[in-house]
């Protein structure tokens, strides 16, 4: 019994995971190339707060993506959440069992 709970949290977790991978990717994938096109000077890199105006920048440029695009994104953030919420059921029940 242990090792089938374990067998089962496991794959959720590793299915939370795969979809918060796949999130950051597409992001990354969707926004490098209109970040790219944007000015950025050499001191720039050299700031403490850049990666958090890289993220801001990112999350400007997914604003402006198309509805189709954004839908899959929100599509894949919702997996991610969905497994999360599974997870969580899951140790609730199992735990009692």
């Amino acid at each position: 019994m242990l090792g089938l709970r374990i067998a089962t949290y496991a794959l959720t977790s590793a299915s939370a995971l795969l979809f918060a991978f796949w999130e950051v990717r597409l992001r990354r994938q969707l926004t490098e190339p209109a970040l790219a096109q944007q000015h950025e000077s050499v001191s720039d890199y050299a700031d403490l707060s850049y990666d958090i105006r890289q993220e801001i920048r990112r999350e400007r440029v997914l604003t402006n993506l198309p509805p189709g695009v954004k839908f899959r994104l929100k599509v894949i953030a919702g997996l991610k959440f969905l497994f999360l919420a599974i997870l969580v059921v899951e140790v609730i029940i199992l735990q009692r069992g």
